[in-house]
């Protein structure tokens, strides 16, 4: 079963958070390390300003938990340790199962 990762940044009065460096930097090396562990999709979005809860979320689409556990062992620390190179708050991370998918033209 499909598996979508939320990687929450809340947002807070005074927080540091490197767009540019995330942007770049940080989604090359998520997209990077997690191609060989069936990642389908990295989108990035965020608040629209500065009363959103969240100051960036990041959606990535993996093949199956087995696969997103497996890329946690393995490239975890790495991503991890990579954070406070952009920002200086904790990210919340919902791991879920997509139960429906529809585009809508």
């Amino acid at each position: 079963m499909m598996l979508e990762v939320l990687v929450m940044y809340p947002n807070r009065d005074g927080m540091r958070f490197d767009v540019a460096y995330y942007l770049k930097e940080h989604a090359d090396l998520v997209t990077r390390l997690l191609q060989g562990y069936g990642l389908n999709y990295i989108r990035i979005a965020r608040g629209t300003d500065a009363m959103s809860p969240y100051h960036a979320v990041t959606c990535l689409g993996l093949d199956s938990l087995e696969s997103f556990e497996s890329a946690i062992e393995a490239i975890g620390a790495t991503l991890f340790e990579d954070i406070p190179r952009f920002t200086d708050v904790e990210p919340l991370v919902q791991v879920s199962y997509v139960v429906c998918e529809q585009q809508v033209s």
